[in-house]
């Protein structure tokens, strides 16, 4: 018997029939389907669950093995399908060929066949509900689409056919949403250290327009002819949720889009420019290495904070200028490991810098430094030098001057200070000098010692039994011009060759 009756040899049974069920219990991408002329529309003769099971047959592009290929297939209820029977006596091996589109001008009717059963009012129990998606065709107003479509609409997706393209609701919702104005970044302005300061104006970009097309626009040269999705050059792929795929071969608009029922997506259009959009959280992970070659320029624009780790070495290049504005504050710290680290700088040029308010440091080690040049420092408040140490100030060729225009003080709590000038020392009061001791005073010169008052001297020792005692170890007199004698005795005066004043 098998050997007289099989597929080709019987004949060929062709069908058109609608799509009742995907449910397949095998999950073979089967579906129901109620076949003209061979079915009934009544749902008492024949229910939807009585229907056999159709198997589509899939393209050559689609190897239908072990998960390969697009699987399942993509027929929804009331789809509009052709076929023929495997079977062609018992009619009961369904295989589907394609779908079939139209313009439907009706919603489902749930008491009868031929429609998509899925209605909370059905009167078949296991079909009955709130489907997530349908019944199919949907009206537009008790159920939509995501995209808008609605009946008495062709089949073929708004998407696909040119300026129709503007009423889909995945277009309206990218218009409505488009980002404009987003600011970029501008160069701090620094008068007070550089003389080539430049005062840059913020600037901003905008996401680029759907489809590389600004529909509202009025230029006529650009924008008269609508140029994107033309019937029948873009061929569209769009989902129950509302994903979307487009491939797009309109002369002069050629693109490549690929979106998300959330809005995000990425599009690339005619000059190869490409937008991505995310509309939640973006993460990329790459297990390998990445290199990024950048013709142009780049704006970077961060509305909220960014974290940056690098768990190897960071060398970062700059041929032209470099550049940092911050509108708060700036921490850095380095050698947080346990081994330390360096800052380690070089400078071939100027290096200036203004600070507004106080610096605080510590230095745990030495501080060395050397300057080539020259050294100005200036201080408008008062300036404090300490050390625990010794503090020295020594040059080398040139002259150290200090100068105060109020007092200027040096002391030693402790030890000895000492004051040493390689040829002339000078001392000078504008008013009085007061040299005092809490002990002696030595003066020795190995020349001559002169001490001279242009106006009235007066030499005042005020502690009891003081004298004045001048010795002449050279044999030769001792002068004394214009003096007074206090003492009227004129005892231990020595030899003296002026007349002393009684």
């Amino acid at each position: 018997m098998s050997e007289n009756y099989f597929m080709g040899l019987d004949g060929f049974v062709w069908f058109t029939g609608v799509v009742e069920d995907r449910n397949d219990p095998d999950a073979l991408g089967r579906v129901r389907v109620r076949c003209l002329g061979f079915h009934t529309n009544d749902l008492n003769d024949i229910p939807t669950a009585d229907l056999p099971w159709a198997t589509v047959m899939a393209p050559t592009t689609s190897p239908s093995l072990q998960g390969l290929g697009q699987t399942p297939s993509f027929l929804v209820e009331g789809t509009w399908v052709v076929g023929f029977f495997a079977d062609a006596k018992e009619k009961q091996q369904p295989i589907i060929m394609g779908s079939l589109p139209g313009k439907p001008n009706k919603r489902p009717d749930y008491t009868k066949g031929f429609n998509d059963p899925r209605s909370p009012y059905s009167e078949q129990s296991l079909y009955a509900g709130t489907p997530t998606y349908g019944p199919y065709p949907v009206d537009g107003f008790d159920v939509t689409m995501p995209s808008g479509h609605k009946l008495r609409m062709s089949d073929t997706s708004m998407l696909a056919r040119g300026e129709a393209s503007e009423t889909h609701n995945a277009v309206k919702k990218r218009r409505r949403n488009r980002q404009t104005g987003v600011q970029t970044a501008t160069q701090p302005f620094l008068p007070t250290v550089s003389d080539e300061a430049v005062q840059e104006d913020r600037t901003s970009f905008d996401e680029p327009h759907p489809k590389d097309v600004d529909y509202n626009s009025e230029d006529g040269e650009d924008y008269g002819v609508y140029r994107s999705g033309m019937y029948p050059f873009n061929h569209v792929f769009e989902s129950e949720s509302g994903h979307i795929n487009e491939i797009d071969d309109t002369p002069g608009g050629e693109r490549l889009f690929r979106s998300h029922s959330s809005g995000t997506y990425e599009e690339i259009v005619t000059d190869g420019s490409k937008t991505v959009k995310v509309i939640g959280d973006n993460c990329e992970i790459i297990m390998g290495g990445s290199n990024v070659y950048i013709e142009g320029a780049v704006n970077l624009t961060i509305g909220g904070n960014v974290r940056h780790l690098v768990k190897g070495d960071y060398h970062l290049e700059v041929e032209g200028n470099y550049t940092q504005k911050i509108g708060k504050n700036f921490r850095r710290k380095v050698g947080y490991g346990e081994s330390g680290g360096n800052v380690e700088e070089e400078i071939n040029g100027n290096h200036a810098f203004n600070i507004t308010e106080s610096i605080k440091g510590r230095i745990g080690g030495d501080v060395d430094v050397t300057t080539e040049g020259n050294e100005q420092r200036n201080n408008n408040g008062t300036f404090h030098m300490s050390g625990k140490s010794d503090i020295s100030a020594i040059t080398t060729g040139g002259s150290i001057l200090m100068n105060a225009s109020n007092n200027f003080s040096i002391g030693a709590a402790s030890g000895i200070m000492t004051i040493n000038s390689g040829t002339t020392l000078n001392m000078k009061s504008a008013t009085a000098m007061t040299i005092g001791s809490e002990t002696s005073i030595v003066q020795s010169a190995a020349t001559t010692l002169d001490m001279t008052s242009t106006g009235v001297g007066t030499i005042t020792l005020s502690g009891t039994g003081s004298q004045v005692t001048a010795k002449n170890g050279g044999g030769t007199n001792i002068t004394l011009t214009g003096h007074t004698h206090t003492d009227p005795s004129h005892v231990n005066h020595g030899s003296e060759t002026s007349t002393p004043n009684n």
